[in-house]
């Protein structure tokens, strides 16, 4: 009598590696877009905090103290210093400028401060 072997044949494991490359194939483009508007959105809270003690060292006179940027660009090299930064939020810019640009964790996203003090998305040209 025969015995039937018990496992799974090369062609039903082939299918199943091909189901799961399809499925994480057709997930990755909405992941890296998450990606993009959390590091969006970390950048954008960390200005909104910036913003808050700017506006109350100016309000009490006080020290702008430093501010350790983690989310955003800021102070690093080709990226506004921290004192721009504090300058775009209050609506003053350099030169004839409306706006100041910053980099965030991700590449080709970036924060734009405006001149009326908010905080938008740009996606940088690649």
């Amino acid at each position: 009598m025969r015995t039937l072997a018990s496992g799974f044949s090369l062609i039903e494991l082939l299918i199943v590696i091909a189901v799961i490359a399809l499925l994480s194939g057709m997930s990755l483009p909405a992941y890296l877009a998450y990606l993009d508007r959390s590091a969006f959105s970390a950048c954008q809270q960390e200005l909104s905090t910036f913003k808050t003690r700017v506006l109350a060292t100016d309000h009490l006179d006080e020290v702008l103290e430093p501010y350790h940027f983690a989310a955003c660009s800021v102070g690093e090299s080709d990226q506004p210093t921290q004192l721009a930064v504090a300058d775009a939020l209050r609506g003053v810019f350099d030169g004839d400028g409306t706006s100041l640009v910053l980099n965030t964790q991700r590449p080709n996203v970036q924060a734009r401060i405006t001149s009326q003090g908010m905080v938008e998305r740009v996606m940088a040209p690649e």
